[in-house]
């Protein structure tokens, strides 16, 4: 239990333990083991804009420890990423965790994010909130920006809306045989991102990632899809979240030969296909790299933007440690 107070002077009490819980207008505070999960996924699920990520299953895998400023009917919520990386409690972005932010039923205007950033007595390293949730002008945050593609039109129109290049790029594609497979083997996923680790994921990462799908999988709440050639070698495999029809490009790796064949894309392509004329909404999950922005741009997405806050001095300490580990390579 803790005094809500404002953030300057609780910051001075964060290990102070055993403190009496308090109402903030009708906020309040839960420790982890206080918030009722029922209640606060179906917050979640009737908010103006769910997202996977803040369901209580996800946040019990990247943030064990999460915590949570509520409006008393749970209408209104606020996860409280918590990370104790520098020894003490912090906010911090989880990994696998795009967006969060404040999730409501009816509007939020600034006032009352005001209102819930008063509530939060931890000091804020790294937050990214979705573009329904916009911080107050005095924090400073930036704006960065999601790829999205709306499946509602069918696939010929979607597939008619692809750059130039993609659209030849399909083409010499399909010419090669494929078979494409939807399957559940959370092992079989991670045993190939390991052999194919194309983007250096340490262990821990790997460990955490292979939670994310195990679970989801067990909640209906994702898929696996691979593209494998005539051999049946895999070429190429893609986890994605699915839930709030959303599908959420979470992850996915290819072999050499998948990237010579371009694996990805034709996963990519075939989402798209099996899930156009829907209301489904395809997150390709990012990115805010120009190269893969622009590989997600070839397939006619949008940008959907999103929020950030990043301490000013944990922005610092990152640019010491890159140059201290360019001087050590």
């Amino acid at each position: 239990m803790v005094i809500l107070a404002s953030p300057m002077k609780a910051c001075s009490n964060l290990n102070e333990p055993g403190l009496p819980l308090m109402k903030k207008n009708d906020l309040i505070r839960l420790r982890h083991h206080e918030i009722d999960k029922a209640k606060w996924d179906a917050g979640i699920a009737r908010s103006t804009h769910p997202l996977i990520y803040a369901e209580s299953w996800y946040l019990d895998i990247v943030a064990p420890q999460w915590e949570a400023i509520v409006s008393n009917d749970y209408n209104t919520l606020w996860p409280l990423t918590l990370n104790r990386k520098f020894k003490w409690p912090v906010i911090m972005q989880p990994m696998f965790t795009q967006q969060l932010g404040i999730f409501s039923s009816g509007p939020v205007d600034k006032e009352r994010v005001a209102q819930f950033y008063s509530a939060n007595p931890y000091p804020i390293i790294t937050l990214q909130s979705h573009s329904e949730c916009e911080w107050p002008d005095s924090l400073k945050s930036t704006t960065k920006n999601n790829s999205i593609l709306p499946l509602i039109t069918d696939y010929a129109n979607l597939k008619g809306a692809y750059r130039k290049d993609r659209k030849q790029s399909l083409k010499k594609a399909l010419k090669e045989q494929q078979i494409f497979d939807y399957h559940t083997s959370t092992n079989a996923f991670i045993d190939f991102t390991r052999r194919n680790n194309n983007y250096q994921l340490p262990p821990r990462h790997l460990m955490l990632l292979q939670q994310i799908i195990r679970q989801a999988l067990e909640q209906k709440s994702g898929f696996i899809l691979s593209v494998k050639d005539e051999s049946e070698d895999p070429l190429s495999m893609a986890f994605f979240l699915h839930k709030y029809n959303r599908i959420t490009n979470l992850a996915g790796h290819s072999s050499s030969k998948g990237y010579a064949r371009e694996g990805m894309f034709l996963i990519l392509n075939q989402v798209i296909q099996d899930f156009a004329a829907s209301e489904h909404v395809l997150d390709f999950e990012g990115s805010e790299l120009e190269g893969i922005a622009s590989f997600y741009r070839s397939f006619g997405a949008i940008k959907e933007p999103y929020h950030g806050l990043q301490n000013p001095l944990f922005s610092q300490l990152q640019k010491i440690r890159q140059r201290l580990g360019k001087k050590n390579n």
